[in-house]
């Protein structure tokens, strides 16, 4: 007798897609002058704030403010037993502040859950955040956050990849020395470079991760051709070319770049739908207060042609071609704070 079994289609996944064509990660940060991070229990649906354990309201009030075309960049991320309240809800706010800067300005609060609603209507509309004022936490020095996406419901790839990530990166947290929380976090855009983390206050995205990447990362001593391989951008800086020329610098100062103070020029013009044709400058003023060096830094963002990829993982994806970039920089007072040669 002849049996046959049905076998599913093999998932082809964005990120080892994106990884075997030799996409960069490079300008693929999400960009917004004010993030609201909220502590959203699991499980999550493709729709975060259609999940069953988001506070009572939040779910009307935001979409509410997006028809007044109200668009607060909102990312969820899971409770933990270490620094979850039973009751209450962490809301975490980071903005960028008036420049030179290296990183958000943060503040945090703990809300009782059952008035998030009532209390974040006037906070997602207020640029201060007077309104929650007696909910506010205290700042801890120097610690960060980082966000592993996991939002396997958005693209598979986040599950498959990021959770293991997360994992390691929350048993680095146990080390005191670190100073550091880590949170399972919903979708902040391009799953086809999972794992992919967000590191805050320094809004520094990262991509295409593996294990040994992550020690260097938290010590800061990732090599600088790896940050070329891992960087996906600041969202501090505007998309486009701008941000392409932040992560250029980064790649070639290395890690003194994050201590670096800057003053971004006016960023060149970004359309998503259609491709950069001709050269964008993007200029930087920077003080780096340890080295005791200042200076302005152009950078000249040149197109270099396209890579196929795709967007989400499944059975069967369509491919896209993404646009890929080359910089020479110049107008440097320190020439070896930028000593790394210009890719080919």
């Amino acid at each position: 007798m002849v049996t046959t079994t049905d076998s599913a289609p093999k998932v082809q996944f964005c990120s080892v897609i994106s990884t075997e064509s030799g996409e960069s990660p490079f300008a693929s940060a999400w960009h917004a002058k004010r993030f609201i991070l909220a502590e959203i229990p699991l499980p999550w649906k493709y729709s975060v704030l259609e999940s069953p354990n988001v506070p009572d309201g939040l779910h009307d009030l935001v979409k509410g403010l997006w028809a007044q075309e109200i668009w607060p960049a909102m990312i969820g991320f899971a409770p933990d037993d270490e620094w979850s309240v039973p009751g209450h809800t962490r809301i975490i706010e980071f903005r960028i502040p008036e420049a030179p800067f290296n990183s958000f300005e943060q503040r945090e609060y703990l809300l009782p859950t059952d008035k998030v609603s009532d209390l974040m209507e006037s906070f997602l509309r207020d640029e201060h955040g007077e309104s929650l004022e007696e909910y506010r936490q205290p700042h801890v020095p120097d610690r960060r956050d980082y966000m592993v996406c996991t939002h396997g419901a958005i693209d598979a790839c986040c599950a498959k990849f990021g959770y293991p990530i997360y994992k390691m990166m929350r048993m680095m947290a146990e080390n005191p020395d670190n100073n550091m929380r880590v949170w399972r976090c919903t979708h902040f855009g391009g799953h086809r470079f999972a794992p992919t983390m967000a590191e805050m206050p320094s809004g520094r995205y990262w991509g295409h991760l593996e294990a040994r990447d992550l020690g260097p990362i938290v010590r800061r001593q990732l090599p600088r051709d790896l940050i070329r391989d891992r960087y996906r951008g600041s969202a501090l800086i505007p998309n486009g070319s701008a941000q392409w020329a932040e992560c250029e610098l980064f790649a070639r100062a290395g890690w003194d770049w994050t201590d670096t103070l800057i003053t971004p020029g006016e960023a060149p013009p970004h359309d998503w739908e259609n491709p950069v044709e001709e050269p964008q400058t993007m200029s930087f003023a920077f003080r780096h207060e340890g080295r005791g060096i200042e200076g302005k830094v152009d950078v000249v963002v040149t197109p270099s042609g396209f890579i196929p990829t795709t967007h989400s993982s499944g059975a069967e994806v369509k491919y896209h071609d993404e646009q890929q970039f080359e910089c020479t920089i110049s107008g440097i007072n320190y020439d070896d704070f930028f000593d790394e040669p210009t890719l080919p």
